[in-house]
């Protein structure tokens, strides 16, 4: 995704079972990103990395929400 530069700041929402991730390019489009996974319950971990390049996370907040079935 190109950012000319740019900072990317994504929102992440992540559950059991699915990822999702809201940006936006340089021009302010927007990119939405949603993936179904099954992770094992013991994974609790989140990497950050870039393909090719060079990244550097300067923020990150966490939620942890209830379940609507319960």
């Amino acid at each position: 995704m190109a950012l000319g530069g740019k900072p990317l700041s994504p929102q992440v929402l992540v559950d059991a079972s699915s990822d999702e991730v809201y940006a936006e390019t340089a021009a302010g489009e927007p990119v939405v990103l949603t993936d179904q996974v099954f992770p094992d319950l013991s994974h609790t971990a989140v990497d950050v990395f870039a393909d090719n390049g060079t990244a550097e996370l300067s923020r990150s907040e966490a939620w942890s929400l209830a379940s609507i079935w319960k």
